[in-house]
C-alpha cells in the first residue's frame, strides 16, 4: 500500500531525463482513485509472479525472461537492457553492455520485494537483489544500491536500531564502492550535526 501511495504521488511529478529547469512543486495534480501505474511497484509484482511460477531458486536469467514477457516499460536502462536481451546477451552482460544508465535508480526502487520474501534474512534478500539488479544494471553502483536497500529492509523486520541497520546494509556491498562511500559520508555528516546541535 505504501509503495502504491508513493508511486501515485510521485508519478505525476516525474520529468524527462536531461531537463535543466528547476523542479517547482508548488501545486499538486488531481490524483486518480486506486493509484497510478508505476514501475516502482509493478515490476516487483512481476517478480512475485516469477517466484510463484519458478520457485525460490530464481536467478537473473529467469527474471530476464519475465522482463521480456511481462514488462512493457522501455525508458532508459529498461529499454537498453531489453534490447540487449533481444540480441541474445544474457545477464549480466544484458545490464552492462551499452548501458549508460547502470548507475541509476531503476533497480534500487524495486528492493522491497526481496526483503518481504526474506524477512529478517538480509543475506537472502541481498542475494535476490543482486540477481535482480544485474539484469539491467550490471557493473553499476545501482547493484549495490539495491543490495543495500534489500538488506536494510529485511533486517528492519527484526531490528529497530537505525545505526545497526545501516551497518548491516553496508556489510553487503563493497566498502570502496561509491554507494558505500556516499552512505558513510551521510552518516558522518549526521553524527557531526547531532554532536554540534544545541
Amino acid at each position: 500500500m505504501g509503495k502504491n501511495c508513493g508511486g501515485t504521488l510521485g508519478t505525476p511529478l516525474e520529468r524527462a531525463y536531461g531537463q535543466e529547469e528547476m523542479f517547482d512543486v508548488w501545486w499538486y495534480p488531481q490524483l486518480k482513485d486506486g493509484g497510478m501505474p508505476n514501475d516502482d511497484l509493478e515490476i516487483q509484482l512481476i517478480w512475485l509472479k516469477a517466484l510463484e511460477e519458478r520457485g525460490p531458486n530464481i536467478k537473473a536469467r529467469d527474471l530476464a525472461e519475465y522482463w521480456l514477457d511481462c514488462i512493457q516499460y522501455n525508458f532508459d536502462e529498461y529499454g537498453l537492457h531489453k534490447t540487449n536481451l533481444r540480441l541474445g546477451l544474457l545477464p549480466h552482460v544484458s545490464g552492462y553492455y551499452n548501458n549508460w544508465f547502470k548507475d541509476c535508480m531503476g533497480c534500487p526502487i524495486r528492493s522491497e520485494i526481496w526483503a518481504c520474501i526474506a524477512p529478517g534474512r538480509p543475506n537472502i534478500a541481498a542475494r535476490y537483489a543482486y540477481e535482480d539488479a544485474i539484469v539491467d544494471h550490471a557493473g553499476g553502483e545501482s547493484v549495490y544500491g539495491e543490495m543495500f536497500n534489500a538488506a536494510v529492509e529485511s533486517a528492519a523486520f527484526i531490528i529497530d536500531d537505525r545505526d545497526k541497520l545501516l551497518e548491516i546494509g553496508l556489510s553487503y556491498i563493497p566498502e570502496n564502492s561509491q554507494t558505500a562511500l556516499a552512505i558513510r559520508s551521510v552518516i558522518g555528516t549526521m553524527c557531526y550535526i547531532n554532536a554540534t546541535a544545541p
